[in-house]
């Protein structure tokens, strides 16, 4: 099972057991020192054309999501918990025109399997959620929001919307209805049943917040989530506010709305 579920958190989360040929690198653990952590995101700034520390955190908070979206869908597709502990990954990226492609190696595979039976897979689903977002995520934002100056709320705010997300995308590719029933009660437990406290220090779940949906841009039958936090787009050179930004009033996205509509249009003549 090992070399297929290898192959699939690869393809869709960047999660290897190999180095990235010609890439950057830099082991988790040394994001947890404060000078370390500064260096990164002061070399990150670089590489995005951020305006200060502030964005690079959000940006890699967001690629940092990858990690616990590939656990969660582990834990429901593979019915397995895939050993990421702070000390077992690296983090590679490449650069290419401004641009970052980024790889989590795994120094060693290790996984836990699920019980079968259904009240102790449910202790082992908590067990492991808690101690990934205690252990791991927790550690890792939190880091991040001291060396950026960033409160934390706004790190963690970067991951709802794409759990949401990525959520649909794998219901629709799934066509075992087992496994999308474990999708869909993992997810679950995920927002309503994880102790905040005992996961994530905090007296909220992150996970807890309502999706709105927005307007349609292309597709009439989808609309897009409005993100839960800024993800600070607007803050790096020569761009602006994105249309799921939650700090655009309703007048401010239609304009977006239409401008976005506009361009696709023209881009297609």
């Amino acid at each position: 099972m090992e070399p297929k579920c290898l192959d699939e958190l690869q393809k869709k989360f960047g999660i290897r057991t190999d180095a990235v040929t010609g890439s950057y690198s830099i082991e988790l653990r040394l994001l947890l020192q404060d000078e370390e952590a500064k260096r990164f995101l002061d070399e990150y700034n670089v590489v995005i054309r951020g305006e200060d520390r502030a964005v690079a955190a959000v940006f890699c908070a967001g690629w940092l999501s990858k990690i616990a979206l590939a656990l969660q869908y582990a834990i429901s597709v593979w019915q397995i918990a895939p050993d990421f502990s702070i000390p077992n990954m690296t983090l590679h990226w490449t650069t290419n025109n401004h641009k970052m492609s980024y790889f989590i190696e795994m120094s060693h595979w290790q996984a836990v399997l699920a019980p079968e039976n259904e009240v102790d897979r449910r202790d082992w689903l908590e067990s492991v959620m808690e101690r990934f977002y205690f252990a791991t995520a927790r550690p890792l934002l939190e880091s991040l929001s001291a060396a950026s100056g960033l409160h934390i709320q706004q790190l963690w705010g970067q991951w709802p919307t794409r759990f949401y997300r990525e959520h649909q995308t794998w219901l629709e590719e799934q066509h075992n209805e087992a496994i999308k029933n474990r999708l869909h009660e993992d997810y679950r437990f995920l927002r309503e049943e994880l102790d905040p406290e005992a996961a994530f220090a905090r007296k909220k779940n992150p996970f807890a917040v309502k999706i709105r949906p927005l307007p349609p841009l292309v597709d009439p039958d989808y609309r897009p989530p409005m993100k839960t936090a800024c993800c600070l787009y607007y803050r790096t050179e020569g761009s602006d506010y994105c249309y799921t930004c939650p700090r655009l009033n309703e007048q401010q996205r239609e304009v977006k709305r239409k401008e976005y509509i506009a361009m696709l249009q023209e881009n297609t003549h």
